[in-house]
């Protein structure tokens, strides 16, 4: 008996006992299904990825209702290719909260107009109640030297 009240007094006492490894491939996974949601203009999706704290950060710093609305109403007129993530870095702050950091190409179409730029894209993850979701997202294109 007091091996069993000892170990849950452990388990208790240190949480990150219990907990798993991170996995990176959640956090791309993560990334990937926000770039479908975004590309589709799938908005009810878009929105269980992001917090509601969100924040994004571009030419213009947005709230997740602002990011949302922005969404729908590029869609109306645009589309906007996939996204592919290259070369990312992914960092546990702890193991609840994650970054990845990477380059796409990001290509849109509104008429008969294609736009492409390089990006770089930094995406802050927490993790609550069992699954992953943005806090923070930014995007900053590279200059064509």
């Amino acid at each position: 008996m007091r091996i069993v009240l000892s170990l849950t007094l452990l388990l208790v006492a240190f949480p990150a006992f219990g907990q798993s490894a991170p996995n990176p491939g959640q956090i791309i996974a993560g990334e990937n299904a926000f770039w479908k949601a975004y590309i589709d203009a799938n908005t009810t999706d878009l929105s269980k990825l992001l917090l509601p704290d969100f924040t994004s950060v571009e030419g213009e710093i947005w709230n997740r209702d602002q990011l949302l609305d922005f969404v729908k109403q590029f869609h109306e007129h645009c589309t906007l290719a996939p996204a592919v993530i290259g070369n990312p870095h992914i960092r546990y702050i702890t193991p609840d909260i994650a970054t990845i950091v990477y380059h796409a190409i990001e290509t849109s179409t509104c008429g008969n107009r294609t736009v492409s730029g390089d990006t770089n894209i930094s995406t802050v993850w927490l993790h609550r109640e069992g699954r992953w979701q943005m806090q923070l997202h930014t995007e900053s294109a590279v200059p064509h030297k």
